[in-house]
Order: C-alpha cells, then structure tokens, then sequence
C-alpha cells in the first residue's frame, strides 16, 4: 500500500498538461470551475502538492482507514445478498470469476485515485472540494463528451443502487414485522421511502460519518449468522449444481459486478480525505475486505444449498430466530448507507440546478425531496431487486467500474505540454507507464465491455418478460399482497 501512497506524491511533484495540451481560454476555464465548489473555510498555509491539506482544503476530512470503511459499508450489504445466487447462476467458476473481478476493479480503482492526485497538481481549482469530481476527471482526461458519460452512467448507477436498497429494506422489514405491522411490501417501500427522506438531505457524507461504521459492523455480523445457520441447519434438501446457460452465467455476472462496482463513489469519498493521495491504499484495504467476505459466504452457501436451494436474496433460504437477528442487521446496513449512496446524485443534480451547496433551505429540500419520489415510483415499478440488480451491474456498473477508470487514467498521462498555471520556465515530459500496467489496464477494459454487452441483455430480456408486468406494485392486487407468512 506504501507504494500506492508513494506513486501518488510523486505525480503531485511532477509537471503534467492539460486535457488538450494547450493553454486554455478562460470560458474552458470557467466552464470547469463550474463543476467544483470551495468550502466557506480554507487552510491558509500550504501549496496543496503532496497530497496535504492545503491549497484550498479543508483542515478537516476522512482519513485513510475511514474512507475504507465508507467504501466497504457503499459496497457490502445488497451485494453479498444477491452474491450466493449469482455463484448458482455461474457455476463453481463463479468464485474464481469473482477474485479475478475484484483484481481488475480493484486496480482500476486506484489510478482513479490517482485522476485525481493529477487533476490537483495540474488545474489548482481542484485542490477545493469538488461537488462532481468523476465528472470532472472524466471532463480532464476525455472532455466534454466523457464528462457527459461520466454524469449520466453515475447518476444511473448510484439511483439504480439506491433503487435496489429500498426493495431490499421494505422486504427486510415486510418479513420481520409480519403479522404485527399488515402491510404489503408495496406499502412498506412507500412507508421507508418517507421516513428515509430527510437523511438525503444532509450536505455531504462528512455530516453522517458515523452510519457506515454501523452499516459495516451490521453486514459483518449478518454474514456470520448466515454461515452459521446453513451451516448448522440439517433440513437441506441434497444440494444440486445446474450448469449454467449462457443467459444464467451473464446474469450472474452481472449481479457480481454489481456487488463490486463501487468505483462511481471513489471519487466523493476521496475528496472528503484530509490526503487525497492516500486514497489508492483506501482502495486496496476495501476489496481486500471484501474478498474475505464475500468468498467465504458464497462457496459456503453454494456448497451446501446448490443451485436449488439459493432464492436471488440468501435470507429466504434460512429460518430460525439468528434469521431474525441478521434481518436486523442487514436492516440496519440498508438505512444507514441509503443516503451515502444517494448523496452525490443529488449534488450532482444540485450543481446542474445552482442549488447552493452549503446553505440548508428549501431548495436543497425541494430537489432531494423530487428525487426521491422518482426513487420511490421505481422501485414500484420494478419490485424485483434482483433484476434492477443485474441490470445496473452489467451496463453502467462497467462503464465507471471496468471502462473510464483506465481510459482516463492512460488519457492523462499521455499529455506532453504544460498548462497555463505553471510558469514558463517549467519543464514537461511524457510520462510513460509500464507496459505491464497498460496491458492490465486494456484488459480491464475488455473484458469489462465483452461481459457487459452479455449481461445487459440477459437483464433487460429478464425484465421486459411478461411475467415482469404482472408483478408490478401498480396493480392493486400486487400492492396489497400479504405473504402468509405475514
């Protein structure tokens, strides 16, 4: 992780260019000013190389060891639910599937980090926190036409996960109040919708630091009840394991990258760090974590239960009061990280609308409030998590994930002349990577592009099939259905 660390202050100190290569006018200037926004409080002291807090940053922000658990906490929780099932649909290869996926997101992962590093040694805007960095990175390295691939794949992807948390939240809790509560499942995702909206109005994930650190002690627990139950349950019916079809493999393929595509949030979350450039080791210790829990679950489950015994949510394969324990704590994961996820949609869409981003009012309330209604008509739309699921994970999950972290990282170290903010008398050269190092990163991309043209429409045949219609909560039988278990 040293190494990550000591890359990254070394690209801080080095003379870059800019996206074109020539000086910009000022209208391309303002253009991408507009974009970042500077906190009411700077820290006087500092030149912001180096990857300090100075420069125009806040004295305050995440450290290290922080933004891995606001990573770990975006990225664990719906995944790991929808992980043994993807492992059926995938066959044993699925396991190894999944360590060669956190490899090569994981990698991608860090040189976005290192977009960033580079983005603050070249243009000294950016050394302000930035309310949309992905889209500026993606605007730096690709121009106009990457940041706008950049906005639209991170607002589908992080609504499309916000989507999936509260089904899963209004299933949770559908199952664990039960007869007590009689409300459908519909109705409970109208009831969280509300009582989760005022979280969404919070500026930053700096003002609830302390919800991931709760939602990554809920999932780790409720990981350990899971195994322990299938473990210990001697009900099973003997396991069977159905080779995968070439829709079932993409499917599954889809719902594990959806598990590790957190890459949309990097960004946010490190700038919000006191160290940008530390950021890369945040990466590596948050899909480290993630492999240990996520193999363990998955070949265990698998294992025991098969093909036959894995619904799309592993908590409707076991019983038992521990099942309701874990319910809780996968409850309480959904909640608290509903409005990290949601969070950079809605200051993306705030910039687009000059909604002020440091002023608590009615517009701010006004415009999170609309999102969430949409958020809300979605999820009734499309009841079944596993298929927006899937979808999010094949398509827009590999673009910020698999595709523009390596494209623009190779982008900007391919620039040669100096940009108007470093002195005339300032020397640059190209920078030239590792051959081993753009090799992985083409490969990244592929791969990444090969499985998503594949899942995407494994997922979107799923959900346009006639059976998709008849479930939606639209229709007054499927909204007011109670299982009998209720």
């Amino acid at each position: 992780m040293a190494s990550h660390t000591k890359e990254s202050a070394r690209i801080y100190t080095t003379a870059h260019t800019t996206y074109s290569g020539k000086a910009e006018t000022p209208a391309a200037l303002a253009e991408s000013t507009e974009i970042c926004f500077r906190d009411d409080v700077y820290e006087a002291s500092g030149s912001g190389e180096g990857g300090g807090t100075g420069g125009g940053r806040a004295t305050k922000g995440l450290s290290m060891p922080l933004a891995s658990i606001f990573l770990i906490a975006e990225m664990a929780g719906a995944g790991i639910l929808s992980l043994p099932h993807a492992v059926a649909n995938t066959g044993w290869v699925g396991v190894p599937l999944m360590m060669v996926m956190s490899l090569g997101v994981g990698f991608a992962g860090t040189r976005l980090g290192k977009c960033w590093v580079i983005l603050e040694q070249r243009w000294p805007e950016y050394r302000a926190p930035c309310r949309r960095p992905y889209q500026a990175i993606a605007f730096r390295a690709l121009g106009r036409p990457g940041q706008i691939a950049a906005e639209v794949s991170l607002t589908l992807t992080l609504s499309g996960a916000a989507i999936v948390y509260l089904l899963l939240a209004a299933q949770v809790i559908h199952d664990l109040m039960g007869a007590a509560v009689p409300l459908s499942q519909c109705e409970w995702c109208l009831v969280l919708g509300v009582l989760l909206l005022p979280t969404t109005w919070l500026s930053t994930p700096k003002d609830f630091w302390g919800a991931p650190l709760l939602a990554l002690g809920a999932t780790l627990l409720a990981c350990l009840v899971v195994v322990v139950e299938v473990v210990l349950d001697k009900d099973h019916e003997p396991p069977e394991f159905t080779a995968p079809t070439f829709k079932s493999f993409f499917l599954g393929f889809g719902a594990i990258l959806f598990a590790l595509g957190g890459s949309s949030i990097f960004p946010t979350i490190q700038n919000d760090m006191k160290n940008r450039a530390q950021f890369p080791d945040s990466v590596v210790i948050t899909f480290l974590v993630l492999l240990a829990i996520y193999l363990p679950v998955c070949a265990i489950t698998y294992g025991i239960l098969g093909s036959n015994g894995l619904p799309a949510n592993i908590l409707q394969a076991v019983r038992g009061p521990a099942v309701k324990v874990t319910q809780v704590f996968i409850l309480c994961h959904f909640l608290f990280a509903f409005a990290i996820v949601l969070n950079p949609v809605n200051q993306a869409l705030e910039s687009v609308f000059k909604v002020p981003a440091d002023v608590f009012g009615i517009k701010r309330v006004f415009l999170r409030t609309c999102v969430m209604v949409v958020i809300i008509l979605i999820g009734l739309t499309i009841p079944d998590f596993s298929k927006i699921l899937d979808l999010i994970g094949g398509s827009t999950v590999v673009l910020m994930s698999f595709v523009l972290p390596p494209l623009c990282f190779l982008r900007l170290n391919a620039a040669t002349t100096l940009t108007a903010f470093h002195t005339a008398s300032s020397s640059c050269a190209l920078r030239i990577l590792p051959k081993w190092e753009v090799a992985t990163l083409v490969v990244v991309m592929v791969v990444g592009v090969v499985g998503s043209i594949a899942s995407t429409w494994s997922a979107l045949d799923a959900i346009i099939s006639e059976q998709s219609f008849n479930t939606t909560c639209f229709s007054p039988k499927t909204f007011l259905y109670r299982s009998t278990a209720s």
